[in-house]
């Protein structure tokens, strides 16, 4: 179940990056019948909720639960019904945005988001999970909880027909900040603790509890860049720095406390499942780093304005630090396999189109910043590169049936 669950979820990922080369042409070819924000809105949420979210819920429910567990109709019907909201939200934003049907149906992934919660928080409280790999699993879930205060205020914004003003972006910027930096990454770093924690490897407690203490509390001051552009005082650079800092810490806290245990964690991995995960290792890293410089104001002025910058570091972190993650944390768990010719050429055509599609707009971002124009064949270069997206995810996924056929 788990397994299927996985692959209806890249179907989502599969959408959504059709969606995302589908904007990437309309700066080619003008494409009257298209409202480009409307677009990335669906592009957005389903790439998010109907892919990293499901596949976060295949990988909780079946590294954290008991067989039993997993076997109770509840998780099964749940996910039914929150991919019945992702093909809702696929459908309905296109055309309304964040008007319209749109907030009833977000309004039910986040009903059903709390529903997982509320039964899975109660059935890891009865097999008595203590470890840290929990505990981090239990703090994602409290920022998914807090996320949704941006989702409420999207939806009073849009059943009041106000316009998009500071306090819309601002409640867009706080629902992607805690989903990305708390949700995700709390779920992520807890699965990859769990994997540690299966192979028996013990870390050291005090080094785990300042690394988590560093995280959460960079997390909720790091939401500071979100609200500088619209309010761009000394005082809020203030928080947002300090949050960087602590971020950082968080970071050489992570390393000291797996580096004594790395040839362990490597040990049971090879080929694109070692690949993956060190993609995703290096990506966590970039994204820390970035975040770090935004410490400078002038720095991050430019962070939050470009938005060749902005668009780069979102898909870094949801492609090449989760999609990477989950991938190969995966594989290493049997649920994909990285063994069929298909899957393969996924993986590389994959691979390709995400780290030639970041290079292109960091490039980009960092030739508007210094006044130099454009690439040339920026567009072109851009949409042909990101083919290889939906193309590799499409093969990877078509790889996972072929494997079904030959069992």
């Amino acid at each position: 179940m788990k397994t299927y669950w996985l692959k209806i979820a890249l179907l989502n990922f599969f959408l959504a990056a059709c969606l995302g080369v589908l904007m990437r042409y309309a700066f080619l070819e003008e494409l009257e019948w298209m409202h480009f924000r409307n677009i990335m809105h669906a592009h957005s949420h389903v790439a998010m909720l109907g892919w990293l979210y499901l596949a976060l819920y295949a990988l909780l429910i079946g590294m954290f639960l008991k067989p039993e567990q997993q076997a109770d109709p509840f998780y099964n019907r749940l996910f039914w019904a929150t991919e019945v909201s992702v093909i809702g939200m696929l459908v309905v934003f296109p055309f309304y945005g964040y008007t319209g049907p749109s907030g009833p149906i977000s309004f039910l992934h986040v009903l059903f988001s709390w529903l997982f919660i509320w039964r899975f928080w109660r059935d890891l409280g009865r097999n008595g999970s203590r470890g840290f790999s929990a505990k981090l699993v239990r703090s994602a879930f409290v920022f998914m909880l807090l996320s949704a205060v941006g989702i409420f205020a999207l939806m009073v914004y849009a059943m009041g027909h106000l316009k998009h003003g500071s306090l819309f972006y601002m409640a867009v910027q706080f629902f992607l900040h805690f989903q990305f930096n708390g949700w995700f990454l709390f779920a992520l770093l807890g699965l990859f603790f769990k994997m540690a924690e299966d192979q028996g490897i013990a870390f050291d407690p005090k080094r785990q509890n300042t690394f988590y203490g560093l995280l959460v509390l960079s997390c909720l001051l790091t939401y500071a860049l979100a609200v500088a552009w619209s309010q761009p005082h000394i005082e809020v650079f203030a928080v947002n720095s300090v949050g960087v800092l602590l971020q950082l810490g968080a970071l050489a806290a992570f390393y000291s406390l797996i580096w004594p245990h790395r040839k362990a964690i490597l040990a049971p991995m090879d080929g694109w499942m070692k690949a993956l995960l060190l993609i995703a290792l290096v990506c966590l890293s970039t994204k820390i780093l970035i975040q770090t410089a935004v410490a400078i104001p002038f720095i991050a002025k430019a962070a939050y304005t470009i938005r060749n910058y902005v668009i780069g570091f979102f898909h870094l972190i949801l492609l090449g630090m989760a999609t990477s993650f989950v991938w190969g944390f995966s594989i290493r768990e049997k649920m994909l396999t990285d063994r069929t010719l298909l899957a393969k050429l996924g993986l590389v055509s994959w691979v390709v189109g995400f780290l030639g599609s970041e290079l292109i707009l960091f490039l980009q971002g960092t030739l508007f910043w210094g006044a130099m124009g454009f690439l040339p064949y920026y567009y072109e270069g851009l949409f042909g590169v990101s083919l290889f997206i939906p193309v590799g995810v499409g093969l990877f996924l078509a790889g996972q049936l072929g494997q079904d056929r030959m069992r």
